[in-house]
This record gives C-alpha cells, structure tokens and sequence, in this order.
C-alpha cells in the first residue's frame, strides 16, 4: 500500500473511531476507508470492534517505519507539474507574447462507465486530429502541449442509494 491514504487511517485510529468519522475526517467516501481497512485488518494493523476501528502493535510500528520514498512509487505528473507552473509563469512574464492560449481546469463527477469510455475515445480522437505529425504546423509557435488524466478518484458511497 503505498497511497499517503492507509498511513492516513492508521496514523487517525490513535483513539477508536468509526468508519463514518474517518472518512468524514479524510474526506473520501466511506466506502474507500472501508476498502483500506479491510486492506489494513488483513496486514494485522487495524482491528475493529463493535463497529469501532483501532490500529494495533502492527499499526503502531506501521507509523514508526519510514514512509515510502517517490523512488518506492510512481507520482503523477511529477516533472509535468513543473513544466506548467513554470509555462504560466513565463506567460505571466510575457514570453509569449500578446497572442497565445493558455487554460487549465479540473473536473471531477459520478460518470457511467459508458460514458467514460465514449469521452475516453472522443479525447483519444481530438489529441489525434490536432497533435498528429501531419496536423502539426512546424512553423506555429509558440509550441503547445498539455497533461490530462482519466481515472477513478474515489468509490461510490457504501450508502448512497443513487
């Protein structure tokens, strides 16, 4: 596990609380705590008890070990963070000019898995249509790029009937 997430919940079960209070205190679905803790009870650092979980010896050694390095997973975007912050700034500063486009924007919603797949193919389709070698204009500039990902970001709340 090595999401900044399970060390989250071990690190808060320094008193017992309840699935509902950690994931309010996380911010994150119950239905995502509950899935770490299950994780979690299955490496022996977190028990539960009427309805109550606490983190165990395990989870406190869990908390005592070093936290995972970058080296140790991947971080996303990583060095493309860097690159856009440094494109506004040099935007901002007049590098650019007064003619050029600049956006950026983050969207997040409940999507039917269809619907995820059609806005998938539709993206793969304009990035292709407008970045293709042969729609490139080698003489344009300045030169664009942009970063995107599609993926899940939490779990369907366990009681959320919609």
């Amino acid at each position: 596990m090595h999401s900044a997430l399970p060390r989250s919940i071990v690190s808060l079960l320094d008193s017992p609380r309840s699935l509902s209070g950690l994931a309010d205190e996380l911010d994150v679905t119950d239905a995502r705590v509950l899935w770490y803790l299950t994780k979690l009870a299955a490496a022996g650092l977190v028990t539960e008890s009427d309805g109550r979980w606490f983190r165990t010896q395990q989870g406190i050694d869990y908390l005592a070990s070093p936290q995972p390095t970058t080296d140790d997973y991947t971080v996303l975007p990583g060095r493309t963070t860097y690159d856009y912050q440094q494109a506004f700034a040099d935007a901002e500063a007049g590098m650019f000019g007064p003619t050029y486009v600049q956006g950026s924007g983050e969207h997040g919603g409940r999507v039917a898995y269809a619907r995820a797949v059609e806005f998938h193919q539709r993206l793969q389709d304009l990035i292709a249509e407008y970045f293709a070698p042969e729609s490139i204009d080698r003489a344009a500039t300045p030169k664009y790029g942009f970063h995107w990902v599609l993926t899940p970001t939490d779990l369907h709340p366990l009681n959320d009937g919609q």
